[in-house]
């Protein structure tokens, strides 16, 4: 995932987001056309166990699309960063739709999804029209600038419905609504949580329940009363002083553009000091966030905790087999992260676009399959419910535990009303300043508050910087 995304969140137990999995701009893979063995399989026996019936798209199955229109028609070209998009069509439309599975070919970048290379890639193939970008993925933190693309489209134009859309967490249809229209749909929903070390926590505070150590780092002073006590006994509290960014990014008083203007809010100073603390404090390794070693403190026994989300536990973010880890809601409910889908306006294949889109991000059946499949927490409150209904979620690297019942609360809690266009850029800006505030460079935080906004005139010239 990019250096910001993609990772671990706090909130969700009560709040998240990290894509790829997101949200997965950290995963590579150079395959750019994903038709699997599998596929080819499904399609050339008949299908998987997962495979509908023929008269699967029509009114008697429920599916608002027809299959036989979409089959008839044009091939699509789905587009994203890296390959966590391309596996979830090929295990959840091309197995339910086998004789549709030459019509969707998925492009994998293999770019950072919020870097400015990957949206000129889906620019140049929108311009040019070789391999129309039908559908593409936007990473959370740049969403809303991809929405005002003059080549995307409201979901409307793809056949997809708020009613279509309705089981959908409330957060996500609000962040996607632009001036009155449904501009992109996600499969994920991506509350943040604060996993920590099991055996270090039974070792240095005689409990690892959920909630006991809940009640240890529930505030920001609770949280660093219990640094103090992971530090005395020779261990770090966090990998990195960049971690604590998400929750209170999530958590802002302002949007970072009000009216044209750059709206400095007290949680970012907070923040800020809050970061060089756990820095200056020693409670963190020093690591930088995707680094090699803040990875590696993963799995080496060093680190008590993690603020992450819900595509961290992917096997490709938080990678960990030596130490089982717990989950609580931490000190802020947050989110981070997320892959939204958007629709192309000059799509050739309308019907087939909309039921692709409606598959993975509408429909229920097919989302259920995700979470009991791919431990992945979806964007749909009924697939989880059946989940945690059927006892779906639990993970060995959690012990057994299951966190979608603090997902489900935390996602129900998120807020995104705060958010802008400008987030990614104005939030790199903030990463950056942050750093070199807890390296020295900056003699206090109103120094570093000066930094932010000359790094935000310098790089966003539509915006006022005062």
């Amino acid at each position: 995932m990019r250096k910001i995304k993609k990772a671990l969140a706090l909130s969700l137990a009560l709040a998240m987001g990290l894509s790829l999995c997101a949200c997965g701009d950290k995963e590579e893979d150079k395959t750019t056309e994903s038709t699997t063995e599998a596929t080819t399989e499904a399609t050339t026996e008949g299908g998987s166990e997962d495979t509908p019936s023929t008269e699967e798209g029509g009114e008697e199955s429920g599916v608002p699309f027809d299959v036989e229109k979409a089959g008839s028609g044009e091939t699509i070209y789905v587009y994203s960063w890296n390959d966590e998009l391309g596996k979830r069509i090929d295990s959840h439309f091309k197995t339910r739709y086998p004789d549709l599975a030459d019509k969707v070919v998925y492009r994998n970048l293999n770019v950072s999804g919020t870097e400015s290379e990957y949206p000129a890639k889906i620019q140049n193939a929108a311009e040019t029209g070789d391999e129309y970008p039908s559908v593409f993925a936007a990473d959370e933190s740049v969403m809303k600038s991809y929405a005002a693309k003059d080549f995307t489209a409201p979901m409307s134009e793809a056949g997809i419905t708020l009613d279509m859309y309705s089981n959908a967490y409330q957060y996500t249809i609000d962040f996607a609504t632009i001036d009155g229209q449904l501009m992109a749909t996600t499969w994920q929903a991506t509350p943040g949580i604060l996993c920590y070390n099991k055996a270090m926590a039974e070792e240095v505070l005689g409990t690892s329940d959920p909630a006991e150590v809940q009640e240890m780092v529930k505030d920001w002073d609770a949280f660093f009363a219990t640094a103090d006590k992971i530090k005395e006994a020779g261990y770090f509290m966090l990998s990195g002083a960049d971690e604590l960014k998400y929750p209170y990014l999530a958590n802002k008083e302002n949007p970072w553009v009000v009216d044209g203007k750059l709206v400095i809010s007290d949680s970012t100073k907070e923040m800020l000091e809050m970061s060089k603390k756990a820095w200056d404090g020693g409670y963190t390794t020093g690591a930088t966030q995707w680094s090699t070693e803040w990875t590696a403190n993963m799995s080496n026994g060093k680190v008590f905790c993690f603020f992450g989300t819900t595509w961290f536990m992917s096997d490709t973010v938080f990678v960990t087999e030596d130490v089982k880890y717990q989950t609580c809601a931490g000190p802020m409910g947050y989110y981070w992260g997320g892959s939204y889908l958007l629709y192309g306006k000059d799509c050739p294949n309308p019907e087939l676009a909309g039921l692709l889109i409606y598959t993975l991000t509408c429909d229920t059946d097919a989302m259920y399959d995700i979470i009991s499949k791919d431990a992945d927490f979806c964007n749909n409150q009924e697939a989880v419910a059946k989940a945690i209904e059927n006892g779906d979620g639990a993970l060995d690297k959690l012990d057994g535990q299951n966190p979608y019942e603090a997902f489900d609360a935390g996602a129900k809690m998120i807020d995104m009303s705060k958010s802008t266009a400008y987030d990614s850029q104005i939030n790199n800006s903030l990463s950056t300043v942050s750093g070199s505030y807890n390296n020295g460079e900056y003699a206090n935080v109103d120094e570093a508050i000066a930094a932010l906004k000359a790094d935000v005139a310098a790089t966003i010239t539509d915006i006022t910087v005062e």
